[in-house]
């Protein structure tokens, strides 16, 4: 019984390529399957759709509480993929554990963070100390890394694969005078982000340019998960069972 209704369920799922979608071997390969997206970043579901593939929208409930402590100098660069395998792995257990008659064929997250002389830069506690974070980014750069990893299943033991890939750009802020500082700092908008800015919002007056994925800063790095799936596709290394 489990098994006709898990099938009924993907009959009716809605196909998450769009129609109209280029006609790329990624989006071919992962049409009629179950994609999920462990996710709630409204940036990171309109990156994917830009090519037209919709996943699923299931939030991890993994907690993103790694100490930082451990991810410091070089070390800082690792916690992104780190976060975004932790995320992974608690979505697609999950869903496994739920139907397994059901199972996901692959599950996408991402955790992006903000690094500035090789120490993670956490979200602003105030306004006071997203004043402080601009002043430092100030006519100075920082580097943002994307992790992304993807999980899908496998015949063989533990039953599922994890591969994961991560991106970085480098973002120069210009010469700004404090007073457009706190200008943006009053807008409210860098509270709620890692580093204090966001590139493709009002911050964008700040930044003098890039040296990488436009993408990545926004929160996904598109060109490089493309890349990264399709040389997974010709390989054989993609099959879903």
């Amino acid at each position: 019984m489990g098994t006709q209704q898990s099938s009924k369920t993907r009959q009716h799922r809605q196909d998450v390529v769009a129609k109209g979608a280029l006609n790329l071997p990624l989006l071919n390969r992962l049409s009629g399957k179950r994609v999920i997206l462990a996710s709630a970043s409204p940036r990171r579901q309109e990156i994917l759709a830009s090519i037209g593939l919709h996943p699923e929208i299931i939030p991890s409930t993994f907690e993103e509480n790694l100490p930082k402590s451990e991810f410091k100098g070089p070390a800082a660069f690792e916690y992104p993929v780190e976060t975004s395998t932790h995320k992974a792995l608690e979505v697609y257990k999950r869903l496994v554990e739920q139907d397994e008659d059901d199972p996901p064929d692959i599950v996408i997250s991402a955790d992006t963070v903000v690094v500035k002389d090789e120490e993670i830069l956490e979200k602003p506690l105030d306004p006071l100390d997203n004043m402080r974070m601009l002043a430092e980014l100030n006519d100075g750069k920082c580097e943002v890394i994307t992790g992304v990893t993807i999980v899908h299943p496998v015949l063989e033991a533990p039953g599922y694969k994890v591969r994961s890939l991560s991106e970085r750009t480098v973002v120069r802020f210009a010469t700004n005078p404090a007073h457009l500082l706190q200008a943006y700092v009053d807008s409210g908008e860098g509270l709620d982000r890692a580093g204090g800015f966001a590139i493709q919002g009002k911050a964008s007056y700040l930044i003098r340019g890039i040296e990488g994925d436009y993408n990545n800063v926004v929160g996904f790095p598109l060109h490089s998960f493309c890349s990264f799936m399709h040389e997974l596709i010709e390989d054989e290394e993609l099959t879903f069972v």
